[in-house]
């Protein structure tokens, strides 16, 4: 009798131990949110290099920038990409990938980030330069005047590219109040503006029509 007993007691903690095993994890509590939607413009016009940027309502609010600088490549005389996005605080490192002996001076007078990398042939390591204010800047070489790029700096992390259907979603957004705001490179469309309040785990669907200037 004791040992049928004890069998039975080691087989019902054995059975314990593998279900409490077989136990999913449980999943910590979404902290983000989403903002998403469709940027329109009158009688369908097409909406090329427009970003959607978030900017928080606490002037006071700190974001910790991506750690590995975005890269941009100058070949055949070319910003390449021509157009990117940075947040405050993150870095650009360009680098002179010429297949032939050519060299190039990257400059910006741009007032949210001057600078002037100096002349460097190809092969050289790259130049990194770090973005400290939000803003549009122009980049220029002073060697071909033909060459020219835009690095447009957000307030924050929180940004995307509108896509070729119109479409835009920013991920991982912390829960709060925020401002949503628009831009394009070529500016022939009114800034837009927004209030909106993410909850976690929720998305937020903010939708715009642009008007021309």
């Amino acid at each position: 009798m004791h040992k049928t007993l004890t069998i039975l007691l080691a087989a019902l903690v054995v059975g314990w131990t593998v279900s409490a095993q077989a136990q999913p994890a449980s999943r910590p509590a979404a902290t983000a949110g989403v903002v998403a939607g469709r940027i329109s413009a009158e009688q369908g016009k097409t909406l090329p290099e427009m970003i959607v940027y978030l900017e928080s309502t606490d002037p006071a609010a700190k974001f910790a920038p991506p750690k590995e600088p975005i890269h941009v490549s100058q070949r055949d005389a070319k910003f390449t990409p021509s157009l990117i996005v940075v947040c405050v605080g993150q870095s650009v490192d360009f680098s002179n990938d010429e297949p032939r002996p050519l060299e190039h001076n990257v400059f910006s007078r741009s007032p949210a980030k001057p600078f002037d990398l100096g002349l460097y042939p190809p092969g050289t390591g790259p130049k990194i330069v770090k973005f400290d204010a939000p803003g549009m800047v122009r980049l220029f070489c002073s060697i071909h005047r033909y060459m020219d790029g835009v690095i447009f700096v957000t307030p924050t992390p929180f940004h995307a590219k509108v896509a070729e259907d119109g479409t835009y979603r920013i991920e991982d957004v912390p829960a709060g109040e925020w401002k949503v705001k628009t831009w394009q490179r070529n500016a022939r469309f009114n800034e837009r503006e927004f209030m909106v309040k993410v909850a976690a785990g929720q998305t937020v669907v903010q939708n715009a029509e642009m008007s021309r200037k």
